[in-house]
């Protein structure tokens, strides 16, 4: 009898013991529906303190995103939504970055004001005026 309640004693510690191991040495969360959005590049004066470290520690739809001066709980952006695009084509590109990490000001033609297109320059994306191209209607060479 007293090696049945031992048996019994060591699954229930080895269970209380493997549970908190198995939630934390699970794969990475998957984290709550739709993206960050984009934060355009800005100097900083102050960091302030992380408000959040995963997208459940953030109340309702919000998820956990990188801000200009720290980490945040903000609202989604719907990945599922078409991003708008901007008619034209990117100009070509010469030159070389010499900045280590270079930072974009955008990720897609919809971060670009006043009919500017997203485009990839020596130093990161950027917004830039595209180049006129025949494949859109209503343009002209």
């Amino acid at each position: 009898m007293k090696s049945i309640g031992l048996i019994v004693f060591l699954v229930i510690f080895a269970f209380g013991f493997l549970m908190p191991w198995a939630v934390e040495g699970a794969p990475k969360e998957k984290g709550k529906r739709g993206a960050c959005p984009f934060i355009r590049p800005a100097m900083c004066l102050v960091y302030e303190p992380p408000e959040c470290h995963s997208d459940w520690q953030c109340p309702k739809r919000k998820k956990c995103c990188q801000d200009v001066c720290g980490i945040k709980c903000m609202d989604p952006v719907d990945t599922s939504k078409p991003v708008k695009v901007t008619p034209g084509r990117c100009p070509v590109v010469t030159g070389r970055c010499e900045r280590r990490n270079p930072v974009d000001d955008c990720q897609n033609d919809s971060h670009c004001l006043n009919g500017f297109k997203c485009c990839r320059g020596p130093c990161g994306n950027s917004c830039v005026l595209p180049v006129k191209d025949s494949t859109f209607p209503g343009q002209k060479h």
